[in-house]
């Protein structure tokens, strides 16, 4: 089995924005009048009219994503919601996990066939093409979307995960510190850490389904896992079943995807860093493992921004990587789009 495909990874066809959460409710803070520094209200006020001139004239493609995770059941919900579905004209990406598992089967095809190369197309990342989406959008005097899912118990098992796994990442991130392990190392790690998990969590729900059938949540816990052993028989991967999955996990032909690559390179990072793991960076790094590859300029955080470039992600996929502390550049950018 060839080592190290090469991945070719499409962009829409129309110069594409996504913004990290932060900003989006930024952006919502300030059109309802609230306090915010005057330097804030500024740049997020400019960035605004440039989004609402160039979006509905066809130059600039500005998606949701998964941002409303952070968003929904909390303050000014409604209006970021609505208001964030207005900037975008209703255009939107797939569901980040939806991405991988796309991704994923990319690769095992790839893998199967030995393939030389891997192209990861606009696709992978959107329902449809998002110029035409864009297009159809503009003739629309109303703008279509989805309300956010709001059901109190969904909603109260996924904060509870998110805290658990943010809570667990930065007691790995004391303990990696205190031994120094490099990021190098820590990568290393990441590259098998999903076919691991993988390969326990199978095994244990075979152990849990042998004594009578577990309940639905335990079932969501791996019916990915389940959907790729049926999706590797399917395409003849050898060797059968968890071991080959396993295998296929650990190699480059997925490793060297952009969205599994992205989450191994922030995570690492994250795990071996001095700064404590705060709230939202668990969710940034599957954020931006979708944006990244799949936009051309990518706002987010400034401790993110200064990751990202460190270890040069950004140029890797050909992506502007913006704060708001810098965000001049990306206004200059976007102006020439006028």
């Amino acid at each position: 089995m060839g080592d190290k495909p090469k991945v070719l990874c499409e962009k829409p066809k129309l110069p594409t924005l996504w913004l990290d959460t932060s900003v989006i409710i930024k952006l919502t803070k300030v059109e309802r009048g609230e306090k915010l520094q005057q330097v804030e209200v500024d740049r997020l006020t400019k960035l605004r009219t440039l989004v609402q001139e160039l979006v509905p004239a066809g130059k600039l493609i500005f998606p949701q994503s998964d941002q409303e995770e952070e968003y929904v059941a909390k303050r000014l919900d409604p209006e970021i919601h609505r208001d964030f579905l207005g900037l975008s004209l209703g255009i939107s990406m797939k569901h980040r996990q939806g991405v991988f598992d796309w991704q994923a089967q990319l690769g095992m095809d790839a893998y199967v066939k030995n393939a030389d190369t891997i192209t990861v197309g606009v696709d992978t990342f959107f329902y449809n093409d998002p110029v035409e989406q864009l297009e159809e959008a503009r003739k629309r005097d109303i703008v279509i979307g989805a309300h956010p899912i709001r059901l109190p118990d969904i909603l109260a098992r996924r904060d509870a995960a998110n805290t658990k796994v943010m809570e667990m990442w930065e007691q790995l991130r004391q303990e990696f510190f205190a031994k120094k392990v490099t990021y190098e190392q820590q990568l290393e790690l990441e590259k098998s850490g999903y076919a691991d998990a993988m390969a326990y969590k199978v095994e244990e729900w075979e152990k849990r389904a042998a004594h009578g059938a577990p309940d639905f949540w335990a079932f969501m816990d791996v019916q990915g896992f389940l959907m790729f052993r049926v999706v590797w028989k399917e395409i003849g991967g050898k060797p059968d079943g968890l071991e080959g999955l396993h295998k296929y996990f650990c190699s480059d032909y997925h490793n060297n995807l952009p969205t599994p690559k992205i989450g191994n390179q922030l995570g690492a990072d994250l795990l071996t860093g001095n700064s404590v793991i705060q709230s939202g960076d668990v969710m940034d790094v599957g954020l931006l493992s979708i944006a990244i590859p799949a936009c051309h300029f990518v706002v987010t955080d400034k401790r993110q921004c200064d990751r990202i470039k460190r270890r040069g992600i950004d140029k890797e996929w050909g992506t502007e990587v913006y704060s708001m502390s810098d965000i001049e550049g990306l206004f200059e950018r976007l102006e020439k789009l006028r």
